[in-house]
């Protein structure tokens, strides 16, 4: 079972665990250096290919504005709820939006679990998954009526032309342990990031002031007068499984966390932050296909652990609703939505405007 038991030492990954330096000894020193060895391969392989669409070699564009939304490190940095936020201010200013993804780790048949929840979130607004995002573009526009598309996790998917690079960055593991992968979590060095036109630091109040003001002035000097706006993410209350809406638990009740997300840390935070009284039950490996065994497991723990309620993330419920089970205590569903800090929300709804405005006016 692709799990990790909440509250042990691998409720911080082995191999996350071993690139932050946590493990000590011979043996997980010389893996280090194994594994730095390849991550000079890599960096030089992502050198050349960086190299090779900078000169815009296999570049296509669309024939409408695109913006793309990603990150420089492996993990959850908050593209979700940012995708959600630019699709929802798109829709207001009277775009059709549509969001094209991979499906990275999507079941057979199933759209990927992002999607899911974005659809649900914003069902105005058009979705489509494939490998190939220049056919899914043209798909999107030629068939669905998009007039602007959002590249979800598009940093590193260059074939595409963009008109707006937001690039976030996780203020709680902003640079992947100083390392690209394998031996840290950076997809690409820091240097990339002059490639971005807004830079987002997101969970910024799940650092101090001194950090977040330390990370801004070294994300400064790597992306030469581009934008650094930050936000957190804001809970905006409960659902059921099915969407529907739910008192918050009262701060008395036990309440059972568990989801399949890259970064379990940043969620227990989020619960404690609304005052209640959580236990990690388990948590699963990040876009973890929850199968009847595991919801059988999930309960059997909620009885054990004496919970009376159970706490989970919207992407992780899109996938547990057709699974069909009696839960022994309320499943609830907390809902993140981005909130900007000082006004960032201006600057980069400016850019987003500023940016399709540009490709409109030369098309024009």
């Amino acid at each position: 079972m692709s799990a990790m038991a909440a509250g042990s030492p691998e409720a911080l990954p082995a191999y996350e665990s071993l690139i932050a330096g946590r493990r000590a000894g011979v043996w997980a020193g010389l893996q280090r250096a194994a594994l730095s060895v390849l991550s000079a391969g890599y960096r030089c392989g992502i050198g050349i290919r960086n190299a090779w669409y900078d000169y815009g070699v296999g570049v296509r564009s669309l024939p409408v504005p695109v913006i793309s939304v990603g990150n420089l490190t492996v993990g959850g940095t908050g593209k979700t709820p940012m995708t959600l936020w630019l699709c929802e201010q798109l829709r207001r200013e009277g775009r059709k939006p549509a969001v094209l993804s991979r499906g990275y780790r999507a079941a057979p048949g199933t759209p990927p679990d992002e999607l899911a929840m974005l659809t649900h979130r914003c069902p105005q607004a058009v979705f489509v998954a494939h490998p190939d995002r220049l056919r899914s573009g043209l798909l999107a526009i030629e068939s669905h009526g998009a007039d602007v598309l959002v590249l979800d996790d598009g940093f590193q998917h260059r074939r595409v032309a963009r008109d707006l690079e937001i690039v976030l960055i996780d203020a709680t593991c902003p640079f992947g342990y100083g390392h690209v992968l394998p031996r840290g979590l950076l997809r690409e060095p820091l240097s990339s990031l002059r490639r971005a036109n807004v830079l987002v630091v997101t969970r910024a109040d799940q650092v101090s002031a001194g950090e977040l003001d330390a990370l801004c002035r070294t994300l400064a000097k790597q992306a030469l007068d581009c934008p650094i706006l930050r936000c957190v993410h804001r809970p905006a209350g409960f659902t059921s499984l099915d969407g529907e809406p739910v008192e918050s638990p009262a701060p008395s009740r036990r309440v059972g966390l568990f989801a399949g997300i890259a970064r379990p840390a940043a969620f227990e935070q989020t619960i404690a932050g609304l005052g209640l009284s959580a236990v990690p039950l388990r948590w699963y490996r990040d876009h973890h296909a929850y199968a009847p065994e595991d919801v059988a497991e999930l309960a059997a723990l909620a009885r054990q652990q004496d919970v009376e309620c159970l706490v989970t993330t919207e992407k992780d419920a899109v996938k547990l609703v057709p699974l069909t089970t009696t839960w022994p205590c309320p499943v609830c569903v907390v809902r993140v939505d981005v909130d900007f800090l000082g006004g960032d929300d201006t600057i980069l709804a400016r850019s987003v405007r500023g940016a399709i405005n540009e490709v409109e006016g030369s098309d024009g």
